[in-house]
């Protein structure tokens, strides 16, 4: 396995003179992959599965040293969904071997990301990967959770419609148990619940191999997002179609940002007439519960990697 994850990529003179135009301009702060067209490309070009599988990974790399450039600091990418469980054998074995390989390394180079203040975040429920898979996830997330410079956001065992279920089953919990009322339950807080709680929205949402479709990923987080839709498989995905998707995002983020604006707005309305007053909202304690409720969630997700985390795993 090549270690090129979070290491410098070597610009050209005039792969830096279009990074400078482009620092000179808004950019995003969360950009979303879908990388799709993996094995398409392999038939393609005549190579296995398994090795169109590596290159897309190995492609992560390049990406991410495209990202620091630009100052992006978050970076999500759809690697498994839920549905992908549904794969046959022999696939969900190569990909398993691929996510072993990558946490396994990442571990092993924790001194870099921690120099570099990288935090590592597996984003879905990584409950349903082999035992084995799952103590590596919570490994990775435990030891880099104080990181705060760039955020890498793995999406893995996740559709969005899963996340949505589970912050509704998480406050409707809460509801039960007494610690919020059906008064405390507002889109803020049903955000903070989900598996993207600490990241900002998806500015830019970029997918790979010439589908028009979101594919279940991140659809709550992407609703002000530009979207991209590039014709060419993702082990193709280069330093060009990134630049191009960050010209789109820079054309079309003023009206995004007046659209955001408004939006902002109209939910401070919706909650003044949900809640009432000011006055009456601090008698009612409402935002002290949800604080208090999101506080106590946190320390139950942390609590839940450490238990995987000390998973038993043969030949280990």
């Amino acid at each position: 396995m090549s270690d090129s994850w979070f290491k410098r990529v070597e610009f050209s003179w005039w792969q830096r003179f279009v990074i400078n135009c482009l620092l000179a301009g808004s950019l995003p702060q969360h950009v979303a992959f879908i990388m799709d067209g993996n094995r398409r490309y392999s038939k393609i070009n005549g190579i296995t599965r398994a090795e169109s599988y590596l290159m897309g990974f190995e492609k992560i790399g390049e990406i991410l040293d495209y990202c620091e450039v630009f100052r992006i600091k978050v970076v999500s990418v759809y690697a498994f969904s839920i549905e992908n469980f549904k794969r046959s054998a022999e696939e969900k074995e190569e990909l398993f071997q691929l996510f072993e390989d990558k946490m396994t390394y990442l571990l092993k180079n924790l001194d870099n990301l921690n120099e570099k203040g990288i935090k590592i975040k597996v984003m879905g429920d990584i409950s349903l990967f082999p035992p084995y898979l799952t103590k590596l996830m919570a490994e990775v997330q435990l030891r880099t959770a104080h990181n705060s410079d760039f955020c890498f956001n793995l999406c893995l065992s996740y559709t969005s419609r899963e996340e949505i279920t589970q912050s509704i089953r998480t406050v409707v919990d809460g509801v039960k148990e007494g610690s919020l009322r059906v008064t405390d339950i507002t889109e803020s807080l049903l955000d903070r619940c989900m598996y993207s709680e600490d990241l900002p929205p998806v500015d830019l949402l970029v997918r790979t191999s010439g589908e028009v479709r979101l594919s279940d990923y991140m659809l709550w987080q992407s609703n002000f997002a530009v979207l991209q839709f590039v014709k060419v498989m993702w082990p193709d995905f280069g330093f060009m179609h990134f630049v191009s998707s960050l010209l789109d995002y820079q054309r079309q983020q003023p009206r995004l940002a007046e659209y955001r604006a408004k939006y902002g707005d109209y939910l401070g309305q919706m909650r003044d007439w949900e809640l009432r007053s000011l006055e009456e909202r601090v008698s009612e304690g409402t935002e002290q519960r949800q604080e208090k409720f999101v506080v106590e969630i946190k320390k139950k997700r942390r609590e839940m990697l450490e238990d995987f985390s000390k998973f038993e795993v043969a030949g280990a």
